[in-house]
């Protein structure tokens, strides 16, 4: 069954299994980072732990990075993947992304041709094109929302009990010292965000958490309940970065600035 939500989604483009959450000094163990790379790998003395939260380890989460130098300037290239795992089978998923009607209803307007080949403009000026659309199960874009372009892929792989597994994996170009100072973590809240509304739109998590998602409207996402899931995603996604040769210093302070940046940007 499908629940409705209101046009805040807006701002998600703008933006864009367990049941428990804990600080990454227990889920990594500290990386020495690779040779060459500027990130600094001092470990701190107290790392962060989260109160547990219901529905955050719904998602799995990976980080590769990568510094380069291009025309002068440090670059990092980040992919995120995020893994989930949703009631309905990719079919009955598949219409909520890909045509505008249904993404408006949790997402946000997105106009233009959704087809393999077309090109689309989604909320407060993202845009990008289809590049390959193979339905029910594998749809990738390009995506640009407000930086470099990079490519989006969506993954539906059908489940033996007949739901899905949804495999979100973005690759950004993002500016090292911005990286430093919020890590992956803005990009990353935009998608968990966005995974948390397609999850809320279709009961997608009732079987795997046993609760009926929560909506993530500015209000919400404002709100002490929302506060403390933006904070627990970005502990995760800390917890990444350190797994992917980040030092826990750098890690840290990420951490601390995602939350920051995206409760700025939403006008929090």
């Amino acid at each position: 069954m499908l629940r409705g939500s209101a046009p805040w989604v807006l701002v998600l483009a703008d933006l864009v299994a367990g049941l428990c959450d804990v600080g990454y000094s227990s889920l990594v163990r500290p990386r020495a980072s690779a040779p060459g790379r500027s990130f600094d790998d001092t470990p701190e003395e107290t790392m962060t732990v989260a109160d547990p939260l219901p529905a955050i380890d719904a998602v799995r989460r990976e980080l590769e990075i990568d510094e380069q130098i291009l025309e002068g300037t440090r670059r990092v290239r980040a992919i995120l993947t995020l893994t989930t795992s949703l009631d309905p089978a990719p079919a009955q998923l598949w219409p909520l992304l890909t045509r505008p009607g249904e993404l408006a209803e949790w997402f946000g307007p997105v106009a233009g041709d959704l087809h393999e080949g077309g090109a689309f403009i989604a909320p407060r000026g993202a845009h990008g094109r289809v590049l390959v659309s193979q339905e029910p199960h594998r749809l990738s874009l390009t995506w640009a929302d407000g930086g470099d372009e990079g490519t989006l892929t969506l993954r539906l792989d059908p489940e033996d009990d007949g739901s899905t597994l949804l495999v979100l994996r973005h690759s950004a170009l993002l500016d090292a010292e911005e990286f430093e100072r919020t890590g992956p973590g803005v990009i990353a809240l935009r998608w968990e965000v966005v995974l948390l509304a397609l999850a809320a739109r279709t009961s997608g998590w009732d079987s795997s958490c046993l609760l009926e998602a929560p909506v993530p409207s500015p209000d919400w996402l404002r709100s002490p309940e929302g506060r403390a899931h933006l904070r627990s995603w970005s502990v995760r996604w800390a917890a990444a970065a350190v797994a992917a040769g980040v030092g826990e210093r750098v890690a840290r302070r990420g951490e601390d600035g995602a939350v920051e940046a995206f409760l700025t940007a939403l006008g929090g």
